[in-house]
């Protein structure tokens, strides 16, 4: 088994060959018979259909007509069924690249791929669906990715602010007490004298 690591750069990596590899290239060693799995590198969870679908789309660019590339496609889903019609439409409902999608823009987005023929008009309504679930779970990791960062830019701000001896969150907080206190007795002290 041939692993391939995906960075968050998007680079994929060979771990045999122990180099960076494109999409073709990946392609290439598919074709020569190897058995390839596609791990994220950060987290080590298999994303092999997802890479390999989108490489599967870009060779279909190699075709050297767009009727050729979509006779290619129809074949696939002809010859696969439903799972390779659950891959294709995942990967183009992924490279869309799906953040903050409205009702209507999921609904104009799949009646194009129905009007170019890429989905049938029967799985209209699923594939909204599928869209806008995508949507929402893409919006939710960037969200909490978003949280992540802050969290550590916080944690780094604190940290160098420290290093340089700055007053931080709590110091201002005791600081404020004992202002308080002092104004309290000085009140206190006005009240006994006057």
């Amino acid at each position: 088994m041939r692993i391939v690591k995906r960075y968050s750069n998007r680079r994929l990596y060979d771990t045999r060959a122990s180099r960076t590899i494109t999409g073709f290239d990946l392609a290439r060693l598919i074709r020569e018979g190897h058995q390839v799995k596609v791990i994220e590198s950060a987290t080590g969870k298999d994303i092999t259909v997802e890479v390999l679908g989108r490489v599967m789309v870009a060779e279909t660019s190699r075709h050297s007509s767009l009727k050729e590339a979509k006779e290619f496609l129809r074949e696939l889903i002809v010859t696969g069924g439903d799972k390779s019609m659950s891959i294709l439409r995942n990967t183009v409902l992924a490279s869309i690249g799906a953040l903050q999608v409205t009702k209507a823009k999921a609904e104009k987005i799949i009646d194009e791929l129905i009007k170019k023929g890429e989905l049938d008009k029967s799985d209209r309504k699923k594939a909204v669906m599928e869209l806008l679930d995508k949507a929402e779970k893409s919006t939710a990791d960037l969200r909490h990715k978003i949280a992540r960062e802050a969290e550590k830019a916080q944690k780094g701000v604190s940290k160098l602010a420290s290093g340089l001896g700055w007053p931080s969150q709590d110091d201002f907080k005791k600081l404020d007490s004992k202002v308080k206190r002092l104004a309290k007795k000085v009140k206190d002290l006005e009240a006994r004298l006057g």
